[in-house]
């Protein structure tokens, strides 16, 4: 295992700069890049040795290559479950009688008793997320874990309030 380690290390030393700036083209995050680049490479580390150093660069590029992939296909799907937590007449600055102008209030409402619902640290970080507009990388950094865990809270919270708005949303 020492071997691999020596290897993989060696690997990376070599390929690090040009992963990560692969992977900021298709992304266009620098920190999340990073971020995805290191991941890779401790999966890696667990993995092993394919043999060939030409086979491990294969290996390392291809990681990279299906874990910006997998990061697409998981942001894609949060992003759209994100967009699905409000309804759209909550979001609307004048409404077109008084019966939308009360349904929009109560929604609000719902919304609020949702959050209240919430650990402090999970409202917090929907609100920065949300309202603010702070990327997964900045409350990952904020609040000490993995950008990954960023996602899972977001995506737990969305759930959440999509739970206690579905009284409100129209596609229900």
């Amino acid at each position: 295992m020492s071997f691999w380690r020596n290897t993989l290390a060696k690997l990376f030393e070599d390929h690090r700069r040009q992963l990560v700036a692969m992977v900021v083209r298709r992304i266009r995050d620098r920190e999340v890049a990073a971020e995805l680049v290191q991941d890779v490479y401790a999966r890696l580390m667990q993995s092993g040795d394919c043999g060939e150093p030409e086979a491990n660069t294969k290996m390392l590029y291809a990681s990279v290559r299906n874990a910006v992939i997998d990061h697409h296909r998981i942001t894609f799907g949060r992003a759209k479950a994100m967009n699905g937590v409000l309804p759209d007449q909550i979001w609307q600055c004048e409404t077109t009688s008084p019966y939308d102008h009360a349904e929009a209030r109560q929604a609000l409402s719902a919304l609020d008793r949702a959050l209240l619902e919430l650990s402090p640290k999970a409202r917090e970080m929907f609100i920065l997320h949300r309202v603010d507009g702070i990327s997964n990388a900045k409350l990952a950094k904020k609040y000490g874990i993995s950008v990954s865990a960023v996602e899972k809270q977001l995506a737990r919270t969305m759930r959440h309030c999509q739970e206690r708005l579905a009284a409100y949303r129209d596609d229900v």
